[in-house]
C-alpha cells in the first residue's frame, strides 16, 4: 500500500496546521515517523520499547505530583508522604500508580531484554541497541532502590541500610563510597543519605531511562533502516504497528491501576501500604525488611556465603558483564544457542532462589509476627497523627512519647524477673520470672487473685505464694503469703467462707479504686457503694496492721496502699522501691530505676503497666 508523500500530506492540511508545521516541523514529523517502514513487518513481539516508554511517562507524571508535596529530611519525609496518603485529594491514588509503574517499568524492561536474548536481536547490527535494554533495566531497577528510601519509613529504612552496609565489603573504597552515599559514616542514615537518595533518583535515575530511551529510539531507527532491504516484508509504522503498540500500554496502565486499587479505594489501608516513621536506634530495626522482588533471588543467594563482596557485588557484576559480552559470544559456533541457555538457567535459578525465600519466610513464625508488629506501629503513628497532629521534631516523637509503643520496650529491662503475660502466654514471658507477673497489675481481678485460694489437683494452693506473685521472692513466706492463708484458715474454721468471699471482693474493689485505672472508672463510678464497704474491710480484715491506708496504720512495715496502683504511686516505686512508702530495707532485688531511666520513660512504663494510653473513641 502506497502512503502519501510529506509533500502531499502538507497540502491536505488545513491552514493553522500548515503555518503550524513550517515553523515547527512536527507534524511532518510525525507522519514521517508513522509512515516509516518497520522491518519484518508489525507484529506484536516489537510493543515492548513502547510499552516502555509509555509506563515511563506514567512514573514521571505521577512522580511529578508527589515532588510537588514531597519534603526530603529525616523530620519531614515521612510526615509529607503521610500528608499525601491520608489528607491530598487523591494523593493515596497517585503514591500507587507511581508505586506499582516502577514495579511494572522494570518487569516491561526485563521482559523486553529476555526476548532480545531468545530472538537474537542483540547480534550485529543490533548490539547497541541491545545494550540501551541492559542499561534501562539496570536504571530502572536503580529507580525503585533509590525510591525505596524515600517515604522514610521502617521497611525502606531498614533495606537501604542493609544494602548501603554491603559497600563496607568492597576493599579499600568500601568505607568511602558508605560515606559517599549515606552522607556519612554510617551505618545509621540520616538527612544526608535522604537528600542524596532524592537527587540520585529525581535527578540521575530519571533522566538516565529518559535519555536511554531516546538512544533507543535513534539506535532502532538506524538498525531498522539497514535491515529493511535485507529482511523480508517490510510494513509501515501506521495503524497496525501503532494499535499493537497502544494496546499493551493500555494493559499495562490497567495493571497499574487495578495494582494500585488492590487494597480498596477508600479507608486508611488504600494504595500502598506506610509504615511507621524510620527509626536509627537499632532495637527498632524491622526485622521483615525484605529487597525488591527482582533482587529476592541474589537475597537468597547471599545467604551461601559468610561474606557480602561475592554475591553482592562479584557474581552480579559478572552477569552484568556477561550481558555485554553476548554479542561478541553469539559470533562464536553455537554462541547464540549457548547464550539462550546460560540465561534460561539464570532466569530459573533466580526464580527457584526467590520462592524459596518466599517459602521460608511464610512458614517463619518471627518474620510473620514482625510483620504483624510493624503493621500494628503503622497504625499507632497514624492514630496519634491524627489526633494529636505532627509535632515539629516528627512523627517518630509521636511514637517515642506514647505508652503504649514504648511500653514493651522499656518493660524488656524488668522482664529478667518479671513476665506481662496473659493465663495462655501471651505476652512478654521471663526467661526465669522470679518476680510478680505484672499483667492486669492492679486491676480488681489482679488484686482478687492476691488474696484467693484455688483448688489444684485435689489440693488447696494460694496464688500469692505461686510464681505470679510472691512465690520467686524472698517473700515467698513473708507475712502478706501468711497473712492470707490465716484468713482463709480462721474463715473455714468459722464456717464463714461467703463472708470472707465477698469480702475480698469489696477489698480488691477498693484498693483497685486507689489506681484509678482507666479501664475500671465507668465501673468505680457505678459502685462506690461497694468501694466504701471495701475501704472499711480493708480495717477490718486488719491490712492496716502492716500497711498504711489513707489515715490508718503507718509506713515502714509494707507498701503503702494509700494511691495504691495509681500513677504517681507506680511511678514512685519504680522510681525507687526501697523508699519507706515502700519496701525500705526489706527491698528484694528490684534496682531503683531512676537511676536507670530517663523520668519520662519511667512515667511511660507505669503508665503502660496501668494501661493508660490515647486510644480512639469508638
Amino acid at each position: 500500500m502506497t502512503q502519501p508523500s510529506s509533500n502531499t500530506a502538507s497540502a491536505a492540511r488545513s491552514p493553522l496546521a500548515r503555518w503550524f508545521d513550517q515553523r515547527t516541523g512536527l507534524l511532518t514529523a510525525l507522519a514521517d515517523a508513522a509512515s516509516r517502514p518497520v522491518a519484518g513487518g508489525v507484529s506484536w513481539l516489537k510493543v515492548w520499547p513502547a510499552a516502555i516508554a509509555f509506563v515511563f511517562c506514567v512514573q514521571a507524571i505521577s512522580g511529578f505530583f508527589l515532588w510537588v508535596y514531597y519534603s526530603p529530611s529525616a523530620q519531614t519525609a515521612w510526615e509529607s508522604v503521610y500528608f499525601i496518603q491520608h489528607h491530598v485529594a487523591g494523593g493515596w491514588f497517585i503514591r500507587a500508580v507511581h508505586h506499582y509503574s516502577a514495579h511494572c517499568l522494570v518487569a516491561l524492561a526485563l521482559v523486553y531484554l529476555l526476548q532480545t536474548i531468545l530472538l537474537g536481536r542483540y547480534r550485529q547490527p543490533r548490539e547497541l541497541v541491545f545494550w540501551v535494554a541492559v542499561g534501562m533495566v539496570l536504571c530502572a531497577m536503580a529507580g525503585m532502590l533509590t525510591g525505596d528510601l524515600l517515604p522514610w519509613d521502617a521497611n525502606g529504612y531498614s533495606a537501604t541500610k542493609t544494602r548501603t552496609g554491603f559497600l563496607t565489603a568492597l576493599p579499600l573504597v568500601g568505607q568511602h563510597l558508605l560515606k559517599l552515599a549515606i552522607g556519612g559514616p554510617g551505618p545509621a542514615l540520616g538527612s544526608h543519605s535522604l537528600t542524596r537518595f532524592f537527587a540520585l533518583h529525581v535527578g540521575v535515575v530519571a533522566p538516565a531511562i529518559l535519555l536511554l530511551l531516546l538512544l533507543h529510539v535513534v539506535l532502532s531507527r538506524r538498525s531498522e533502516q539497514a535491515e529493511v532491504n535485507t529482511i523480508w516484508r517490510p510494513e509501515p509504522y501506521w495503524p497496525k504497528q501503532a494499535v499493537r503498540n497502544a494496546v499493551v500500554a493500555a494493559v499495562a496502565l490497567v495493571v497499574v491501576l487495578i495494582l494500585a486499587c488492590s487494597h480498596g479505594v477508600s479507608g486508611p489501608e488504600r494504595g500502598v501500604r506506610l509504615l511507621s516513621p524510620a527509626d536509627a536506634d537499632p532495637a527498632s530495626a524491622y526485622a521483615a525488611a525484605r529487597p525488591e522482588w527482582f533482587l529476592l533471588g541474589v537475597y537468597e543467594f547471599s545467604h551461601w556465603f559468610t561474606g557480602a563482596l561475592i554475591p553482592i557485588f562479584i557474581v552480579p557484576g559478572l552477569a552484568v558483564c556477561y550481558l555485554l559480552a553476548m554479542p561478541w559470544i553469539a559470533r562464536l559456533q553455537f554462541g547464540h544457542l549457548f547464550n539462550v541457555c546460560l540465561t534460561g538457567l539464570a532466569v530459573l535459578g533466580v526464580i527457584v532462589l526467590s520462592w524459596i525465600t518466599l517459602a521460608k519466610d511464610a512458614r517463619d513464625e518471627q518474620h510473620q509476627q514482625a510483620i504483624a508488629a510493624e503493621q500494628q506501629k503503622a497504625h499507632r503513628t497514624r492514630v496519634l497523627a491524627e489526633a494529636l497532629g505532627i509535632p515539629t521534631a516528627g512523627a517518630l516523637e509521636l511514637l517515642r512519647n506514647d505508652p503504649k509503643t514504648q511500653g514493651p520496650l522499656l518493660f524488656a529491662q524488668c522482664a529478667s524477673c518479671h513476665s506481662h503475660a496473659t493465663a495462655d502466654g501471651a505476652g512478654i514471658v521471663a526467661a526465669q520470672p522470679t518476680a510478680p507477673n505484672l499483667y492486669g497489675f492492679a486491676s480488681r481481678q489482679w488484686i482478687r487473685r492476691l488474696l484467693d485460694r484455688e483448688m489444684a489437683e485435689g489440693k488447696k494452693v494460694f496464688p500469692v505464694a505461686g510464681p505470679d506473685y510472691f512465690g520467686g521472692t524472698a517473700f515467698a513466706d513473708g507475712k502478706m503469703v501468711q497473712a492470707v492463708k490465716d484468713l482463709w484458715r480462721e474463715a473455714e474454721l468459722d464456717e464463714e467462707l461467703d463472708e470472707l468471699k465477698a469480702d475480698l471482693d469489696k477489698i480488691a474493689a477498693a484498693l483497685s479504686a486507689e489506681a484509678d485505672l482507666p479501664a475500671q472508672r465507668h465501673l468505680d463510678a457505678q459502685q462506690s457503694k461497694l468501694i466504701a464497704q471495701g475501704r472499711k474491710a480493708i480495717v477490718d480484715r486488719g491490712c492496716t496492721n502492716c500497711h498504711k491506708f489513707q489515715d490508718r496504720g503507718a509506713l515502714g512495715n509494707a507498701p503503702d496502699l494509700t494511691g495504691y496502683g495509681s500513677r504517681q504511686w507506680t511511678v514512685d516505686i519504680i522510681n525507687n522501691p526501697a523508699d519507706g512508702r515502700f519496701y525500705g530495707k526489706r527491698n528484694d532485688r528490684m534496682p531503683a530505676y531512676a537511676e536507670m531511666m530517663r523520668q519520662n520513660q519511667v512515667e511511660m512504663l507505669a503508665d503502660w503497666l496501668r494501661g493508660d494510653w490515647y486510644e480512639p473513641e469508638e
